[in-house]
C-alpha cells in the first residue's frame, strides 16, 4: 500500500505545478514579466464587450461599432459625442487584428442581442498574411474565448487549437516570464509608475468606449526618410513571405455573410498611408492578387471596400509614421463615414 502512494507523487507534483502556473495570468505579475502594455489593449477589450452588451442607452441611440487595427484605434471620444451626440461609438480595434477576430467580435455583439446601424470594418492585405506570426501571438493569444475555438476548429485548423489551448491553460506560456525583465523592473523603483500607465491605458480605453490614449497625441512626421523607413519597418514586419490565408478569407467572408444576412449597413475601409507605404505595397503582386481576391467577396454580398487612399471624399496628409494616420485625421476620418452612412441612407 505504502508504494502504490508514491505513484500519485506525480499526480500531486502536477497539480501543485499547474496551481502555481495561475500567478502568471496575475495583472500585477503580468506588468513584471510582459515587454510591453500590448496586451492590454486584447485583454480590455473583451470587458469593452461586458459594458455595450449592459449598455440601455444603445437603445435610445444609433450604434456604430468600429472593428479595426490600431489605425482606427485613436478616435477622440468627446469629439464623436460632441459632433454626433445621436450615436453610441464603441470602438473594439485593438494593436494588430485580422478577420478571425473582427468576426469573434461581432458574433459576440449580435449573439448579445445588439443590433449596430452601422459597422465600420477595416482591411488591408497584411491580415491575410498565412506567414505572419501576428496572429498567433496577439489574436490566437489574447482574444479569443474556447467556445469560439471550438466553433470553427476544422478552420482553425489542429496547430492553431493547440497553440490556443497552451496559452490559454498555462500562464507561463501566455505570460512568458522574461526573468531580466522581470528583474529590472523589482529592482527598478520608478517601475511603480510605469505599471501605473498600464492602468491608465485600460481605464482610458474603458471610460472612451475603445478608443486609446495616443502614445504621441498630436504628433506629426514631417520627415519624408523617417515616413520611408518607417513604411518598409512596417512591410518587412507584417508582409514578409507573403502568402494568402485560406482561413482568414473564410473568417471574412463569414463576417460578410453574417452582417448580409442581419441586413446591417457596412462600410468596408482600407485606411489611409503614406505615400512611401502606397507606393511599396501597391505595387507588389500580392496586394494585386489579394485586392482582387477581396473585391470579389464584397461584391458578392453588395459590399464594396473604400479605399481611403483614393477617393475624393476624404483626404488628410498628416501621419504619425509610414502606416498611420496623425490624430488630427480621425475628425475627418469620421465625417467621411458619416456621410457615406447618411447619403445610403436617403437613397436606400
Amino acid at each position: 500500500m505504502k508504494q502504490n502512494k508514491f505513484l500519485l507523487f506525480p499526480i500531486f507534483l502536477f497539480i501543485a505545478i499547474f496551481l502555481f502556473d495561475k500567478i502568471f495570468f496575475l495583472d500585477k505579475i503580468k506588468s513584471y514579466l510582459k515587454s510591453d502594455f500590448t496586451y492590454i489593449y486584447y485583454e480590455t477589450k473583451k470587458e469593452l464587450l461586458q459594458i455595450l452588451l449592459n449598455d440601455k442607452n444603445t437603445e435610445k441611440k444609433k450604434l456604430l461599432i468600429v472593428l479595426g487595427s490600431s489605425r482606427l484605434l485613436y478616435f477622440d471620444a468627446k469629439d464623436l459625442s460632441d459632433f454626433y451626440p445621436n450615436w453610441d461609438i464603441y470602438n473594439f480595434s485593438s494593436a494588430v487584428t485580422t478577420p478571425a477576430y473582427y468576426l469573434y467580435y461581432l458574433e459576440k455583439i449580435l449573439d448579445g442581442k445588439k443590433k449596430p446601424d452601422l459597422i465600420l470594418l477595416e482591411t488591408d492585405p497584411n491580415q491575410f498574411n498565412e506567414n505572419s506570426k501576428v496572429f498567433r501571438g496577439s489574436n490566437l493569444t489574447y482574444s479569443f474565448d474556447l467556445p469560439f475555438v471550438l466553433k470553427y476548429a476544422t478552420t482553425f485548423g489542429k496547430d492553431n487549437v493547440s497553440f490556443y489551448l497552451g496559452k490559454t491553460l498555462f500562464g507561463v506560456s501566455k505570460n512568458k516570464p522574461h526573468l531580466d525583465i522581470a528583474y529590472k523592473r523589482f529592482s527598478d523603483p520608478r517601475f511603480i509608475a510605469v505599471a501605473e500607465m498600464g492602468k491608465t491605458t485600460k481605464k482610458f480605453l474603458l471610460d472612451n468606449k475603445g478608443n486609446a490614449l495616443s502614445p504621441i497625441e498630436n504628433y506629426v512626421e514631417k520627415d519624408f526618410g523617417v515616413l520611408e523607413a518607417t513604411s518598409q519597418r512596417t512591410i518587412d514586419w507584417l508582409f514578409s513571405n507573403y502568402k494568402d490565408s485560406e482561413m482568414q478569407y473564410y473568417f471574412f467572408e463569414a463576417i460578410l455573410k453574417r452582417i448580409s444576412k442581419e441586413k446591417i449597413p457596412l462600410l468596408i475601409v482600407w485606411p489611409q498611408s503614406s505615400l512611401p507605404m502606397q507606393k511599396k505595397l501597391k505595387s507588389s503582386s500580392f496586394v494585386k492578387k489579394w485586392d482582387e481576391k477581396t473585391d470579389r467577396l464584397v461584391k458578392k454580398y453588395n459590399f464594396e471596400i473604400l479605399d481611403m487612399d483614393d477617393t475624393d471624399e476624404y483626404y488628410c496628409n498628416s501621419f504619425a509614421d509610414g502606416g498611420h494616420i496623425s490624430k488630427d485625421c480621425y475628425h475627418p476620418f469620421m465625417r467621411f463615414v458619416m456621410s457615406r452612412y447618411y447619403r445610403k441612407n436617403r437613397r436606400d
